[in-house]
């Protein structure tokens, strides 16, 4: 997996409301003060880098805490997201074609010919998997998002055991609509490693030693560029040595081998921390919203 955090919210919808940081941690809402806790915790476990990109909405309490506590990580803002806001507010105008290819562009001009608009953030991404459980209580809530976390889990890891071939099954996919691209492409080597590419009246330099491509798309740490493959594949050279070893199937397999366990321990045998015992925890103030009717109470038990 790559060194890239997808960070994103969703509320709660219990009595008390709240928001859930979904790699998680509870907080009264989405602002500087939560964000800033939760970006602290996960630091704790993982460490602020170069190589590490943060992916959200435009919450600015998000973007705020990010830069605050991992100033060396890079922030960037969910493409769907970005678009689906643009066709909302400039529907029958193009933009969002011209964003959507602004968001591919590995060269500076060619960002620059797409890309000149602002637009406002849309909304959290993982709220439909959450739906019935954030009405839920917090341990019942955090419960079920364990439930799940272990089914998905189990779900990786058996179709990672399946997968035979040496890279992951999507990007397999993607490497084989790269290579059909290449061959409507013309490779001129100019050293044992180095060859001009050209397609689609635009001539493009593969140094396959350095591994770049002047497309901007090539680089360490990513994928070969289809100028890359084409090249690779005229001077009879193996593709797989410029792959990242992050797409590979062994290390799909080796991100889920862990099993997401239930709690084995009985409640009444746990040990809790005394400044947690004598913690006096009240609900918050809550009033009831207008124009919301209370669910029916399903409880059998509950005589009317």
């Amino acid at each position: 997996m790559r060194k890239v955090i997808v960070v994103d919210g969703t509320f709660l919808k219990n009595k008390y409301k709240g928001g859930l940081p979904f790699a998680f941690g509870i907080a009264d809402s989405e602002n500087d003060c939560s964000w800033e806790w939760f970006s602290m915790q996960l630091k704790m476990d993982i460490a602020d880098e170069e190589g590490l990109s943060f992916v959200s909405d435009r919450h600015t309490s998000i973007a705020k805490s990010i830069g605050n506590i991992y100033p060396l990580a890079k922030y960037g803002i969910c493409i769907p997201h970005l678009i689906s806001n643009v066709i909302t507010y400039n529907k029958g105008r193009g933009v969002a074609g011209m964003v959507a290819k602004a968001s591919k562009a590995y060269r500076v001009a060619d960002f620059e010919k797409e890309y000149d608009i602002n637009t406002n953030n849309a909304a959290e991404s993982i709220n439909a998997a959450l739906r019935s459980p954030r009405e839920y209580p917090i341990i019942l809530l955090l419960d079920s998002i364990r439930e799940m976390m272990t089914s998905w889990f189990y779900e990786s890891r058996e179709l990672s055991a399946k997968q035979k071939d040496l890279l992951t099954v999507e990007v397999e996919k993607k490497i084989s609509r790269r290579i059909e691209k290449g061959k409507f492409m013309n490779g001129y080597p100019m050293s044992r490693s180095m060859l001009q590419v050209k397609g689609n009246g635009v001539d493009y330099i593969v140094d396959l030693e350095k591994m770049t491509c002047s497309c901007g798309k090539f680089s360490i740490g990513k994928l070969p560029c289809r100028h890359a493959i084409k090249g690779a594949f005229d001077i009879g050279k193996d593709l797989y040595p410029y792959v990242d070893d992050v797409y590979t199937t062994t290390a799909w397999r080796l991100q889920y081998e862990e099993t997401i366990n239930p709690i084995g321990v009985p409640e009444e045998e746990w040990r809790v921390p005394q400044h947690v015992e004598d913690a006096k925890v009240r609900p918050p103030e809550t009033r009831r919203h207008p124009g919301h009717a209370e669910k029916e109470d399903m409880n059998p038990l509950k005589t009317r």
